[in-house]
């Protein structure tokens, strides 16, 4: 686990994810607000989770710990069942997404990616739009394109951006396929002018990232992707466009 400082109040803890088809990081942040801990993403378990909550029994006063989840990718999900008796949100159907019965299925033939044991805790705090808490300048809101169910977390005190996996490196995996979507998205991340951008995996990053996987999604929608068939953007290139014929069916 590496711990960065981020702004005034954040922490960006950053844990190594190693499976079949992806070897990287997974980011979980804690925004430090006067009367809430709120943690973004939950990584794959408990025992994960439990080294941030002995850093905020450390570094902390006691306050509520509030739990947000971008999306229901078990990787963003499985370290709720850390957090028992918090608040936890998400968008509405991320809640139902995560309730689905594939996702019981997925976790029992994938012990190897848990850490620690995990049982399935869904949100208990859902949103169809947006949630804010704007004594502590946090605004939640729903952010569809990597998947359907994204939503994203901004501190506006910060000017910090969580945006789950709809940003990434060098462009974004697709599991949905409205492409209006997620460029509706991608450009209100850039009205917010955020000095800083947490993807869900990979290093903070800032406006330019997003404007580049803006500029795929375009491609992708004008058909203008001869230059993803090469070099760095192959691999996730093909796989975005195999997701695409499969949902499309």
């Amino acid at each position: 686990m590496i711990i960065e400082k981020i702004g005034t109040r954040g922490i960006l803890f950053t844990f190594e994810l190693i499976m079949d088809n992806f070897i990287g990081t997974v980011n979980v942040y804690l925004i430090n607000t006067e009367h809430y801990i709120f943690i973004c993403d939950t990584f794959t378990g408990p025992n994960a989770m439990n080294q941030i909550i002995s850093y905020i029994k450390l570094y902390f006063e006691q306050k509520p710990i509030i739990i947000f989840n971008s999306h229901s990718d078990f990787d963003h999900f499985w370290g709720n069942c850390a957090f028992k008796d918090s608040i936890i949100i998400s968008s509405n159907l991320c809640r139902k997404n995560i309730l689905q019965p594939e996702q019981i299925k997925f976790l029992k033939e994938n012990k190897n990616l848990q850490s620690g044991d995990v049982s399935i805790l869904p949100p208990n705090l859902t949103f169809q739009q947006k949630l804010l808490f704007p004594s502590e300048d946090i605004y939640f809101f729903c952010s569809p394109g990597h998947t359907k169910d994204s939503a994203s977390c901004y501190d506006k005190l910060d000017e910090v951006l969580f945006a789950g996996d709809n940003v990434e490196e060098p462009i974004p995996y697709l599991n949905y396929p409205n492409l209006e979507d997620y460029i509706s998205s991608l450009n209100y991340y850039l009205k917010l002018s955020a000095k800083i951008i947490i993807p869900g995996h990979g290093q903070i990053t800032n406006d330019l990232l997003i404007k580049k996987n803006l500029e795929y999604i375009y491609d992708l929608q004008s058909g203008n992707t001869r230059k993803y068939e090469s070099g760095k953007y192959r691999s996730i290139h093909q796989q975005n466009m195999g997701k695409i014929t499969e949902i499309k069916k």
